[in-house]
């Protein structure tokens, strides 16, 4: 079994999980908020969104937002997993975002959560097919369609975008990492778009 560091979403726009109980959203928020420390390392937070948001889910099973971010935490439990454990929470990781995806295909919030996720596990695992198809309908849709995005997430899309293009057309990712910066957002930084862009010249 090969090691791995699984990737997450890092920090972007905050969506909110879209539901009528206010409860729900304000529960999502405060999940969020745990994913962000948990993707910087901390352990004990991804296991307290995770609860958190499972149990959202038990509240509202159709929620693919709240199902997106799940999926996102599972990997990031393989990440900190002792290693006879990870692959577990990885396949747990991508049959819940590929069910988000299913569920609302068209929300470019869900579709950019396994769009990275899936980009940045290894080649192995055969996830560069999946990412390819959701970057592929948010480009479109960042093109075609903006007002789908908040400002914040289409910097943010664009920003990721531009990496995983990148890879092998040098000029497309700059093209679309030049693209995120003229984004108003905090989702990503500035400084954080410019190394991505010096890491490129």
């Amino acid at each position: 079994m090969v090691a791995f560091s699984a990737g997450a979403v890092e920090k972007g726009a905050r969506p909110s999980a879209l539901s009528e109980d206010p409860v729900v959203e304000e529960q999502f928020a405060v999940a969020l908020e745990l994913h962000q420390k948990g993707v910087e390392g901390d352990e004990d937070a991804v296991v307290e969104a995770q609860q958190i948001l499972e149990q959202l889910l038990e509240r509202e099973p159709t929620n693919a937002r709240v199902q997106a971010f799940l999926g996102n935490l599972y990997a990031l439990r393989a990440r900190d997993a002792i290693f006879y454990k990870k692959m577990g929470w990885l396949r747990k990781g991508e049959e819940t975002l590929d069910g988000a995806v299913a569920a609302a295909p068209d929300d470019p919030s869900v579709r950019s959560v396994r769009a990275i996720n899936s980009f940045k596990l290894p080649r192995i695992f055969g996830r560069r097919d999946l990412a390819e198809e959701d970057f592929g309908l948010l480009m479109d849709w960042a093109e075609n369609d903006p007002s789908r995005f908040s400002d914040d997430l289409r910097r943010f899309v664009l920003y990721h975008a531009g990496q995983f293009y990148g890879e092998r057309d040098e000029a497309r990712g700059r093209e679309l990492l030049e693209k995120a910066r003229s984004v108003p957002g905090d989702s990503v930084s500035d400084e954080e778009i410019e190394e991505q862009l010096r890491e490129m010249r």
